[in-house]
C-alpha cells in the first residue's frame, strides 16, 4: 500500500521524472547485471564505442548523483554509473565495507569487458576508487578523485570535529527540514529544491536513515583503522586529478594537497566556494576542469 501511496503522489511522480529527464539528457539508460559473485547491480550506461569512465558514488548517495556531470562530459566516453551494494537500486543484502564495494565495481567492470577504464569516485566513492586503483593499477587509466574521504591532510573538518564530539553526522535526514539542512552543509551552492520536492526526498531519506547510519560508522572505523588515502596511494604512477570544494564542510580540502603530494603523478584542483560535491554544485566547470586535464596527461 505504501509502494501505491508514493506512485500515485503527484510530488513523487515529478520528482522521477526529473530523474529520468537527467538520465535522458545524459544519455544514460538503466541496466542490470548478475556479477560472477552473484551480486546484482543495477547501473547506468551510456553505451557507445567512447573510452570508459566510470563514475563511483559517495555514501547516502546513488547513481543518480552522476548525470548533471555526465551530460557536460559530451561524447567522449562511454560513461558506466553503478549503484553501490547497500545502495540506491543495487542488492542491500551484500558486503558493503571498502573492501566489498571496490571488489563489485572491479567485478562489474569486468562483467562489461570494460578493459582499461577512467575512473571516478567521489566521497566514500573517492575511496573505494583509490582503493580499486591501488589494487588494480593496471586495469585504470586514469583517477579522479572528487572529495575522497580517508584522507589525512592538514586538518580536521567541521563533520569530522563534530561526529568526534558525538554529534550525529550531518548527511542523513528524516524529515524535510533535515533534509534542507543537509543540503547546506554538504553544498556552497545548493540547487534550488521546491518544498514539495523536500518532501519527497526526505521520505526517501527517512526509509534509509537507519542504514546510512550503521554504515556510515562502519566506514568511519574502517578508515580509522586502515591506512589514510595518502598512504594507500603513495607512489602510485596512475595520472590523478584530485578535485576539492574549497569550502567543503564534510571533508577538508586540505586533502587536495597531500594526497597530490603523495603521489607521482598526480595535481591538486581545489574549487574555490565549492562544497562537497562540485560535479552536483558547478557541474559545467567541475567537468571542465576535468577534461582540461586528461589533455595535459594525454589520456
Amino acid at each position: 500500500m505504501l509502494d501505491l501511496l508514493r506512485k500515485l503522489d503527484p510530488v513523487a511522480y515529478a520528482v522521477r521524472r526529473a530523474r529520468a529527464l537527467a538520465r535522458r539528457r545524459a544519455g544514460l539508460s538503466r541496466r542490470e547485471a548478475r556479477l560472477p559473485s552473484g551480486l546484482d547491480v543495477v547501473y547506468l550506461d551510456s553505451g557507445g564505442a567512447g573510452a570508459p569512465l566510470v563514475l563511483v558514488h559517495g555514501i547516502g548517495a546513488s547513481k543518480d548523483h552522476w548525470p548533471p556531470l555526465a551530460e557536460r562530459l559530451g561524447g567522449r566516453f562511454r560513461i558506466v554509473v553503478p549503484d553501490l551494494p547497500g545502495y540506491g537500486e543495487s542488492e542491500h543484502d551484500a558486503d558493503t565495507s571498502l573492501a566489498g564495494l571496490t571488489a563489485a565495481v572491479y567485478e562489474l567492470a569486468e562483467t562489461l569487458e570494460l578493459g582499461p577504464f577512467h575512473l571516478a569516485g567521489s566521497s566514500m566513492g573517492g575511496r573505494v576508487a583509490a582503493e580499486l586503483a591501488a589494487a588494480h593499477p593496471d586495469a585504470v587509466r586514469t583517477l579522479w578523485l572528487i572529495d575522497p574521504a580517508g584522507a589525512r591532510g592538514e586538518a580536521l573538518s567541521e563533520m569530522i570535529e563534530r561526529t568526534e564530539a558525538g554529534e550525529p553526522p550531518p548527511l542523513f535526514s528524516r524529515t524535510p527540514d533535515e533534509y534542507a539542512d543537509v543540503v547546506a552543509f554538504t553544498m556552497s551552492e545548493p540547487p534550488d529544491l521546491p518544498r514539495p520536492a523536500l518532501r519527497v526526498l526526505a521520505a526517501e531519506g527517512a526509509l534509509h536513515y537507519d542504514r546510512y547510519r550503521r554504515l556510515f560508522d562502519a566506514l568511519a572505523d574502517e578508515l580509522r583503522d586502515g591506512p589514510t588515502t595518502e598512504e594507500l596511494l603513495a607512489g602510485l604512477d596512475v595520472p590523478t586529478l584530485v578535485t576539492w570544494g574549497g569550502a567543503d564542510r564534510v571533508l577538508h580540502p586540505s586533502g587536495a594537497a597531500t594526497i597530490a603530494a603523495a603521489m607521482p603523478n598526480a595535481r591538486a584542483h581545489v574549487m574555490p566556494g565549492l562544497g562537497h560535491v562540485p560535479m552536483l554544485e558547478d557541474p559545467e566547470g567541475t567537468a571542465a576542469a576535468y577534461l582540461a586535464w586528461l589533455e595535459t596527461v594525454g589520456a
